[in-house]
Protein backbone atom coordinates (compact mmCIF):
# COMPACT_ATOMS: atom_id res chain seq x y z
CA UNK A 1 0.00 0.00 0.00
CA UNK A 2 1.07 3.51 -0.32
CA UNK A 3 1.77 6.27 2.03
CA UNK A 4 -0.87 7.85 1.05
CA UNK A 5 -3.57 4.43 1.25
CA UNK A 6 -1.85 4.34 4.69
CA UNK A 7 -2.77 7.49 5.78
CA UNK A 8 -6.21 7.24 4.99
CA UNK A 9 -6.12 3.87 6.65
CA UNK A 10 -4.51 5.46 9.84
CA UNK A 11 -7.12 8.46 9.93
CA UNK A 12 -10.03 6.25 9.25
CA UNK A 13 -9.47 4.22 12.16
CA UNK A 14 -8.24 6.42 14.83
CA UNK A 15 -4.99 5.64 14.35
CA UNK A 16 -4.99 1.93 14.70
CA UNK A 17 -1.61 0.31 14.81
CA UNK A 18 -1.11 -0.84 11.02
CA UNK A 19 0.59 -4.24 11.14
CA UNK A 20 2.35 -4.65 6.89
CA UNK A 21 2.22 -8.05 6.18
CA UNK A 22 0.89 -10.67 3.69
CA UNK A 23 -1.48 -14.00 5.24
CA UNK A 24 -0.28 -17.37 3.62
CA UNK A 25 2.04 -15.40 1.39
CA UNK A 26 -0.88 -13.12 0.06
CA UNK A 27 -1.51 -10.07 0.03
CA UNK A 28 -5.37 -10.01 -0.24
CA UNK A 29 -5.12 -10.30 3.94
CA UNK A 30 -8.52 -9.61 4.55
CA UNK A 31 -9.96 -12.07 2.45
CA UNK A 32 -7.77 -14.65 3.99
CA UNK A 33 -8.27 -13.67 7.52
CA UNK A 34 -11.24 -12.69 10.11
CA UNK A 35 -10.96 -10.68 13.42
CA UNK A 36 -13.05 -9.14 16.14
CA UNK A 37 -11.62 -7.27 18.89
CA UNK A 38 -10.62 -10.65 20.90
CA UNK A 39 -8.84 -12.22 18.15
CA UNK A 40 -7.64 -12.75 14.64
CA UNK A 41 -7.88 -16.43 12.43
CA UNK A 42 -5.59 -17.00 10.15
CA UNK A 43 -5.81 -19.88 7.74
CA UNK A 44 -3.52 -22.82 8.71
CA UNK A 45 -1.13 -21.59 4.96
CA UNK A 46 0.26 -18.88 6.83
CA UNK A 47 3.62 -18.75 7.23
CA UNK A 48 5.56 -19.19 10.76
CA UNK A 49 7.40 -15.47 10.12
CA UNK A 50 3.55 -13.90 9.37
CA UNK A 51 1.96 -15.20 12.03
CA UNK A 52 4.75 -14.39 14.38
CA UNK A 53 4.19 -10.79 13.21
CA UNK A 54 0.78 -10.58 13.77
CA UNK A 55 1.06 -12.08 16.81
CA UNK A 56 3.99 -9.19 18.21
CA UNK A 57 1.98 -6.37 16.90
CA UNK A 58 -1.74 -7.30 18.70
CA UNK A 59 -1.53 -6.44 21.85
CA UNK A 60 -3.79 -8.27 24.34
CA UNK A 61 -5.71 -9.90 21.44
CA UNK A 62 -5.55 -13.99 20.32
CA UNK A 63 -3.89 -14.40 17.33
CA UNK A 64 -3.86 -18.54 16.03
CA UNK A 65 -4.79 -20.47 12.70
CA UNK A 66 -7.84 -22.36 12.04
CA UNK A 67 -6.61 -25.99 10.82
CA UNK A 68 -9.15 -26.46 7.12
CA UNK A 69 -8.77 -26.99 3.92
CA UNK A 70 -10.76 -23.49 3.65
CA UNK A 71 -8.51 -20.80 3.61
CA UNK A 72 -10.13 -17.37 2.18
CA UNK A 73 -11.25 -16.70 6.30
CA UNK A 74 -12.68 -13.30 5.56
CA UNK A 75 -14.93 -14.61 2.49
CA UNK A 76 -16.50 -17.27 4.97
CA UNK A 77 -16.72 -16.28 8.07
CA UNK A 78 -18.92 -13.54 9.04
CA UNK A 79 -18.51 -12.27 13.10
CA UNK A 80 -18.52 -9.18 15.57
CA UNK A 81 -17.71 -9.25 19.35
CA UNK A 82 -21.23 -10.55 19.39
CA UNK A 83 -20.92 -13.50 17.38
CA UNK A 84 -20.17 -15.39 14.24
CA UNK A 85 -21.62 -17.12 11.20
CA UNK A 86 -19.48 -19.73 9.04
CA UNK A 87 -19.27 -21.37 6.31
CA UNK A 88 -21.46 -24.72 6.70
CA UNK A 89 -18.38 -26.91 5.57
CA UNK A 90 -16.02 -26.39 8.20
CA UNK A 91 -15.99 -29.25 10.60
CA UNK A 92 -17.01 -28.91 14.63
CA UNK A 93 -13.29 -29.10 15.43
CA UNK A 94 -12.73 -26.03 13.15
CA UNK A 95 -15.96 -23.96 14.31
CA UNK A 96 -14.48 -24.61 18.20
CA UNK A 97 -11.18 -22.65 17.10
CA UNK A 98 -13.43 -19.81 15.64
CA UNK A 99 -15.64 -19.60 18.90
CA UNK A 100 -12.33 -19.55 20.81
CA UNK A 101 -10.15 -17.45 18.90
CA UNK A 102 -13.43 -14.68 18.44
CA UNK A 103 -14.66 -15.92 21.90
CA UNK A 104 -18.21 -15.69 20.26
CA UNK A 105 -21.11 -18.26 19.72
CA UNK A 106 -20.45 -19.60 16.23
CA UNK A 107 -23.42 -21.07 14.21
CA UNK A 108 -22.91 -22.26 10.31
CA UNK A 109 -24.83 -20.62 7.86
CA UNK A 110 -25.48 -19.00 4.72
CA UNK A 111 -26.27 -15.52 3.35
CA UNK A 112 -28.09 -14.82 0.11
CA UNK A 113 -28.16 -18.58 0.14
CA UNK A 114 -24.75 -18.92 -0.30
CA UNK A 115 -21.88 -19.98 1.99
CA UNK A 116 -19.65 -16.96 1.47
CA UNK A 117 -21.22 -15.35 4.34
CA UNK A 118 -17.76 -13.14 4.98
CA UNK A 119 -18.11 -11.70 1.48
CA UNK A 120 -21.74 -11.34 1.28
CA UNK A 121 -21.87 -9.25 4.82
CA UNK A 122 -20.20 -6.56 6.55
CA UNK A 123 -21.18 -6.09 10.26
CA UNK A 124 -20.30 -4.24 13.59
CA UNK A 125 -20.76 -4.04 16.65
CA UNK A 126 -23.32 -1.33 15.38
CA UNK A 127 -24.75 -2.88 12.59
CA UNK A 128 -24.89 -5.06 9.42
CA UNK A 129 -24.87 -4.52 5.59
CA UNK A 130 -25.91 -7.47 3.62
CA UNK A 131 -26.42 -8.37 0.05
CA UNK A 132 -29.50 -7.51 -1.51
CA UNK A 133 -30.91 -11.47 -2.05
CA UNK A 134 -30.28 -12.39 1.77
CA UNK A 135 -33.45 -13.99 2.54
CA UNK A 136 -35.29 -13.19 6.13
CA UNK A 137 -34.77 -16.54 7.87
CA UNK A 138 -30.84 -15.35 6.93
CA UNK A 139 -31.51 -12.03 8.57
CA UNK A 140 -32.96 -12.94 11.51
CA UNK A 141 -30.03 -15.10 11.96
CA UNK A 142 -27.55 -12.41 11.51
CA UNK A 143 -29.73 -10.16 14.05
CA UNK A 144 -30.22 -12.79 16.72
CA UNK A 145 -26.64 -14.23 16.30
CA UNK A 146 -24.30 -10.86 16.02
CA UNK A 147 -27.18 -8.76 17.55
CA UNK A 148 -27.36 -5.78 14.94
CA UNK A 149 -29.93 -4.49 12.32
CA UNK A 150 -29.49 -5.66 9.23
CA UNK A 151 -30.27 -3.46 6.02
CA UNK A 152 -29.53 -4.80 2.52
CA UNK A 153 -27.63 -2.94 -0.02
CA UNK A 154 -24.22 -3.00 -2.33
CA UNK A 155 -20.98 -1.73 -3.08
CA UNK A 156 -18.83 -0.30 -5.40
CA UNK A 157 -21.57 0.48 -7.92
CA UNK A 158 -23.91 -2.64 -7.62
CA UNK A 159 -21.71 -4.91 -6.15
CA UNK A 160 -23.69 -7.57 -3.67
CA UNK A 161 -20.56 -8.85 -2.23
CA UNK A 162 -20.65 -6.03 0.65
CA UNK A 163 -17.31 -6.70 2.60
CA UNK A 164 -15.24 -7.13 -0.38
CA UNK A 165 -15.74 -3.44 -0.80
CA UNK A 166 -15.73 -2.23 2.78
CA UNK A 167 -13.63 -2.06 5.68
CA UNK A 168 -15.00 -1.16 9.19
CA UNK A 169 -14.99 -1.19 12.84
CA UNK A 170 -16.80 0.70 15.47
CA UNK A 171 -14.33 3.98 14.69
CA UNK A 172 -14.54 4.51 11.05
CA UNK A 173 -15.23 2.88 7.54
CA UNK A 174 -13.26 2.69 4.14
CA UNK A 175 -15.75 1.68 0.90
CA UNK A 176 -14.19 1.14 -2.66
CA UNK A 177 -13.43 4.33 -4.68
CA UNK A 178 -16.43 3.45 -7.31
CA UNK A 179 -18.99 3.29 -4.36
CA UNK A 180 -21.29 5.79 -5.10
CA UNK A 181 -23.01 8.66 -2.88
CA UNK A 182 -26.52 6.39 -2.08
CA UNK A 183 -24.52 3.47 -1.59
CA UNK A 184 -22.17 5.46 0.90
CA UNK A 185 -25.15 6.80 2.69
CA UNK A 186 -26.58 3.45 3.14
CA UNK A 187 -23.78 1.54 4.49
CA UNK A 188 -22.72 4.45 6.64
CA UNK A 189 -26.06 4.98 8.32
CA UNK A 190 -26.51 1.40 8.94
CA UNK A 191 -23.17 0.80 10.06
CA UNK A 192 -23.57 3.97 12.40
CA UNK A 193 -22.02 6.43 10.97
CA UNK A 194 -24.61 8.97 10.20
Amino acid sequence: MSEKSLETVRTAFLDLPIVKSTVATLDAVGIMSCANSHGILLPYTTTDDELSAIQQNAEGIVVDWVDSKMTALGNIILCNDHGAICHPDFDKAAQKKIADVLDVEVVPGTVARLPIVGSNTIATDQGAVSHPLTTSEEIELITELLKVEVEMGTVNRGSPYIRLGVVANKDGMIAGSETTGVELANISQALGFV
